[in-house]
């Protein structure tokens, strides 16, 4: 487990997002139809071909956060692959922060991201993923999100971006997860800031 160094700017809150289905999808040989971009990493000393297909709007979205949150990455999948998506995913340097795998605590076979060994303060952390699994440890925490694949329509990071303009109101990010997500109810509230 990795706990994250102290925050650049302390006033910025920070996001934990997920990277496959949650900002994208990848899948291996044969190739698909569509991708973006292709990473080949070398896993378990066998070179793999990942086709990597991007979420509508994650670009945009990734530069916009990172005016107003700490981004940190926080994948189960394996460094090897996750790293080399990620280089091709942050051109820019938005993202502050990568955890992999070895981050997480396997737990009866599932990977889950345990959010109050990170260094951070909860009240002020938001984990948006598409694997329940993921944030079984602090629900209050999370935001879910449909789990993306090959929807060239998908919006759901367009109304992940409305949520988190109005989260930056609240004081502790807890009381708007459970304010714009009471339980049941996924809708969030969609909004173009890009």
């Amino acid at each position: 487990m990795k706990t994250l160094p102290a925050p650049q700017s302390p006033d910025k809150k920070t996001i934990f997002l997920d990277l496959d289905e949650t900002l994208v999808h990848s899948q291996c040989d044969p190739p698909p139809q569509r991708y973006d971009f292709v990473v080949r990493p070398v896993i378990d000393g066998e070179r793999m071909n990942f086709y990597v297909l991007k979420r509508p709007g994650v670009d945009e979205m990734l530069e916009e956060i990172a005016k107003r949150f700490e981004i940190v990455i926080f994948t189960a999948g394996l460094k090897e692959y996750a790293s080399l998506v990620l280089d091709r995913l942050d051109s820019k340097g938005v993202i502050s922060h990568r955890l992999y795998r070895d981050s997480c605590k396997e737990i009866e076979g599932r990977f889950v991201k345990d959010l109050a060994e990170m260094g951070r303060d909860l009240k002020r952390v938001v984990i948006i993923d598409d694997n329940p699994n993921a944030y079984e440890f602090q629900p209050e925490n999370a935001v879910p999100v449909k789990p993306f694949f090959d929807d060239l329509d998908d919006e759901e990071l367009f109304r992940l971006m409305g949520f988190l303009q109005i989260a930056e109101c609240f004081e502790d990010v807890r009381e708007a997860v459970a304010y714009y997500l009471p339980e049941g109810n996924r809708m969030l509230p969609k909004l173009r800031l890009f």
